[in-house]
């Protein structure tokens, strides 16, 4: 657990903040109540101290300060739980305690481009040694800073030299860029007359739905749980502050899971959640940064999963449950622009059916006549453009499956007559001293591919939990012609999800497809496959069986068992593993969800049921 900071000057607690940020609103309520000051100091400008603390006192509601400039533009200050100066102010309102906003107030500031390292490290490695390390990095920073930035600094080191004379402990808070320069301007007697900017009117006004969704520093869901692990704090006898950024954004991302598997009916699997965890933290690091900011979260959201899986996380994470306004201020529709000047911008292009499209539909036939009802047992069909879709994809299995066997075969070969396929730059770099050039040499391509299997869940029991089978229906498909390849699977059952007249909507657990077609027993009743273990090694076994060609491509979370692999070689196959990771969650998705047909004159009025 580390331990409390403060840079302690006689009787001046220091607090050293990064404006807007979790950590450090947490170190200010650690400080706070561990000093039990007399007096609070913050990095604010002292000409709308009324209105700062105004907005202080509503927290967790979100205020916006509202002044005017010398050439008539707007200066926005947004009050939220986790900038620690408010952080501050509010916790002196609440001990009933003076507070002051001691900053020169000023009309130009320039943008400081000064890096910060990511601070999640104070909740690894404390505020002292984030401090300290922080100090060094900038101390050149420092030495050319702006002249406005030494007035400021001024200014608030005269009037902490003041406090400090009037009360017994006081806690100033402040960002970490001024703090070193402050205390040693506090050593002087004499300090220059300086004047704020004029401020004529300041306004206090609350933000819209969607203003708060889009400017808050600290998005809704850091900030919402921020707020809870205050209260807690605060009413206990704890000194650590125990909330974990980390912990947070994995939390949000399952949530979102959650949500997205609700609204969308596609599966979140543990692959998925994986993948982007992964993403997001290898585009933090090329970022230099411990943990993903919002934008990189969303990004890794929308490649790893989809865009309905991103717009869900955006969602959640968004949302601020404490938008009251009880005072009923004036909400102020504002946008990231107008505040901070500049943003990154993300799309979202969700699948979802059109609702007007639902609704023609339905409009064009009479609701009297509708009866919904699932398909027979034995005049079942498919659906032609998901046989299309499915039939593609198994194409670009056997080719990505043949492609990666050619890969493992290819070697590296001293240049002799021929370039073969190209040279091998990083091979004839390593052996330059041999003053040698080293090509590529192609494996030769296998035999071909015979079957494909894809396995989305396994459906099978786990130790010690009671068996309760997802996917209950499985079947065999024999191709309808030339083109179509023999399919078995297993799925959920036809009576689940009726979706128009003799119209079900199902979901694969996994399928079989087997070329040529026309060949395909059911291989559910077949008694040589009684030994399988499972529903997809079941279906392994049989891919295996009836593939006419050497490479059976198999699909799934984990690979076959060695038992498997044996017995294909032992029947002249080989077993060409990719996991489903590697392939797009988009694809997948599309891919799972199929529905079956009461006969062949059901496709003509299919399309009007089926989104």
């Amino acid at each position: 657990m580390n331990e409390i900071f403060t840079l302690q000057k006689d009787n001046l607690f220091v607090v050293p903040v990064i404006h807007y940020n979790m950590e450090t609103a947490a170190e200010v309520c650690r400080a706070f109540k561990a000093i039990n000051p007399s007096c609070v100091a913050v990095e604010l400008a002292e000409t709308m101290e009324l209105q700062l603390l105004h907005a202080a006192s509503r927290l967790p509601d979100l205020s916006v300060i509202v002044a005017e400039k010398r050439n008539h533009e707007s200066l926005y200050y947004l009050a939220e739980p986790c900038d620690a100066s408010f952080e501050g102010l509010r916790l002196a309102i609440e001990n009933q305690i003076p507070a002051h906003c001691i900053d020169l107030d000023v009309d130009y500031y320039p943008d400081l481009n000064v890096t910060l390292p990511d601070p999640y490290a104070i909740f690894k490695i404390g505020l002292k040694e984030y401090y300290l390390h922080y100090s060094k990095s900038i101390q050149k920073q420092r030495e050319q800073r702006a002249i406005v930035d030494r007035n400021r600094e001024l200014f608030m080191a005269k009037k902490l030299k003041e406090l400090c004379l009037r009360y017994d402990r006081v806690l100033f808070i402040g960002g970490m860029f001024h703090i070193e320069s402050i205390l040693q301007y506090m050593e002087q007697n004499a300090f220059p007359k300086l004047t704020h900017a004029r401020r004529d009117e300041v306004l206090v006004a609350s933000l819209t739905e969607t203003a708060s969704r889009e400017i808050m520093q600290e998005y809704g869901w850091i900030s919402q749980h921020y707020e809870t692990a205050r209260k807690e704090f605060l009413s206990s006898s704890e000194k650590h502050f125990a909330l974990d950024r980390q912990k947070l954004i994995y939390q949000l991302l399952k949530a979102a899971a959650h949500e997205y598997k609700k609204t969308t009916g596609n599966n979140f699997l543990s692959y998925h959640l994986k993948n982007t965890l992964k993403f997001a933290r290898n585009y933090a690091a090329v970022t230099s940064r411990l943990l993903p900011d919002f934008f990189q979260l969303l990004s890794s959201a929308k490649g790893c999963v989809d865009h309905n899986y991103a717009y869900e996380v955006w969602k959640l994470a968004t949302a601020y449950p404490f938008l009251k306004n009880a005072e009923g201020l004036e909400e102020l529709p504002l946008t990231i622009e107008e505040i901070f000047g500049g943003s990154k911008k993300i799309q979202f292009h969700l699948k979802q059916p059109s609702r007007k499209q639902m609704l023609e539909s339905f409009r064009k036939r009479d609701r009297s006549t509708i009866r919904l009802y699932p398909p027979g047992p034995f005049t079942i069909c498919s659906h032609p453009p998901e046989d299309l879709i499915i039939e593609q994809f198994g194409d670009f299995l056997k080719k990505k499956g043949t492609q990666l066997l050619v890969e493992e075969a290819a070697r590296t070969a001293p240049f002799s007559s021929s370039i073969e396929d190209g040279i091998d730059t990083r091979e004839t770099i390593r052996h330059w001293s041999e003053k040698k050039l080293y090509v590529k040499v192609q494996g030769k391509p296998p035999g071909g591919v015979g079957s494909v299997v894809v396995i989305f869940d396994e459906d099978a029991p786990k130790e010690g939990e009671l068996y309760q089978e997802k996917f209950p229906w499985y079947t065999t498909w024999i191709g309808e012609h030339n083109q179509e390849s023999d399919m078995a699977f297993y799925a959920t059952s036809m009576l689940d999800k009726v979706v128009g007249p003799g119209i079900s909507r199902c979901e694969y657990g996994g399928f079989m497809m087997s070329y040529p077609p026309h060949r395909l027993r059911d291989v559910w009743t077949d008694s040589d496959y009684a030994g399988c273990a499972n529903k997809a090694e079941l279906l392994l076994v049989a891919a295996i069986d009836y593939a006419l060609k050497p490479l059976v491509v198999y699909v799934a979370s984990k690979p076959p068992r060695s038992f498997l692999k044996s017995f294909a070689s032992r029947y002249g196959k080989k077993i060409v593993y990719i996991p489903i990771g590697q392939l797009s969650p988009v694809t997948l998705n599309r891919l799972r969800v199929f529905h079956v047909l009461d006969g062949k004159d059901r496709r003509d009025i299919a399309g009007e049921y089926i989104f």
